[in-house]
């Protein structure tokens, strides 16, 4: 840490000298709160150390802030360390950081935590209030919810959402949201099938994850040939009019491709198209190859003009189109896809070029 002429280090914090500012006093108890998140907590809870800064900074009369006795407290909290929870506890009551009896503002506390990402001490004041029958705003399950999925506490958010769904507790979208995105974010890296069934259930009920978030997941599906479920998401994130990534989209049109499915790979790119949905330029070409080999010329030339309109199209797009119109006798449209091409700058070496003229003879 670099030194400063008007502070003293002790520890891991800078406690002001006599003749610092109170500008400088000020940093010192922003910087005390983020240095003690990142160092003793987080890695051994060594809460006998963060006892005697607490008390250094006092006998300097530096006033320390709810930030830095909640860290402490959170700490103690995911330790499960009782003697020391109880300690913090009186110690906020005496500086009025909580109530005496904790029999009222329990939300406003449990929502400060959340909002300070100290989630172990807002579980614990969320427990203690439940334990007395004390009842607690829907914002408040709302704030818990979110934060636990914010820091990535999965199971604890999990039995949150649960225990809403019992009580029947609406909270805000942004909440859902965390928690929707938390479960894409996990189940990328489990096989099981709950967090699956609770992404589907809570999309259904009218909430959306970030749609980049969704696509990942579904990415990680098919990449495991999960493609049902690959495929269910895909297509309830598309009637949602959420636009997903190009990547989940590419895999599942090639895996129909494969299996020869050419209908579901219209009715795929007929819901892409409504939300303006594309594919890379290489999957586009195998499902223009495989709409034709399965001889659905009408589909192929959509899916094409939609090509051209993306500008996602290359020298292979234009030399399977013309071949394939040339094959039907369709020389006009296959002379107008030609100028085009030739137009766009994208002429073909010339064996494939001599190759590709001399259809319209």
């Amino acid at each position: 840490m670099p030194s400063h002429p008007n502070f003293t280090r002790v520890g891991l914090f800078l406690i002001p000298g006599p003749h610092s500012r109170l500008s400088d006093s000020l940093a010192s108890c922003s910087a005390t709160c983020r240095f003690y998140d990142s160092g003793l907590q987080s890695k051994t809870g060594d809460f006998e150390a963060a006892f005697h800064r607490l008390n250094e900074m006092k006998r300097r009369k530096l006033d320390t802030s709810f930030c830095t006795y909640s860290s402490v407290l959170d700490g103690a909290c995911k330790y499960d360390n009782r003697d020391v929870i109880e300690r913090m506890m009186r110690m906020m009551i005496e500086k009025q950081l909580l109530p005496r009896r904790l029999v009222s503002g329990n939300d406003s506390i449990i929502q400060k935590l959340c909002d300070s990402k100290r989630t172990h001490a807002a579980e614990m004041m969320f427990n203690k209030a439940c334990g007395k029958n004390i009842r607690l705003q829907d914002d408040t399950y709302g704030a818990l919810l979110k934060a636990m999925s914010q820091v990535g506490r999965i199971d604890e958010a999990t039995n949150m959402y649960r225990m809403m769904l019992e009580r029947g507790i609406k909270v805000k979208e942004s909440c859902y949201s965390a928690f929707l995105n938390i479960l894409c974010e996990a189940e990328e890296d489990r096989s099981d099938d709950d967090g699956y069934g609770l992404l589907v259930n809570i999309m259904k009920q009218g909430h959306n994850p970030c749609p980049s978030q969704l696509s990942k997941y579904i990415t990680s599906q098919c990449r495991r040939n999960n493609w049902r479920k690959a495929e269910q998401l895909l297509d309830l994130m598309l009637e949602k009019g959420l636009l997903p990534d190009s990547v989940p989209c590419c895999l599942l049109m090639e895996y129909y491709c494969f299996n020869r499915e050419m209908d579901k790979v219209v009715a795929l790119h007929d819901k892409m198209e409504k939300v303006k949905g594309s594919l890379d330029v290489t999957s586009y070409n195998m499902v223009l190859e495989g709409l034709w080999r399965e001889r659905k010329a009408e589909e192929a030339v959509r899916v094409f003009d939609y090509m051209i309109g993306l500008n996602s199209v290359d020298t292979a797009s234009f030399t399977i189109m013309i071949c394939e119109l040339c094959s039907l006798k369709e020389l006009r449209k296959a002379m107008k896809i030609h100028d085009e091409m030739l137009k766009m700058g994208l002429k073909p070496d010339k064996r494939t070029y001599k190759r590709l003229i001399s259809g319209f003879k």
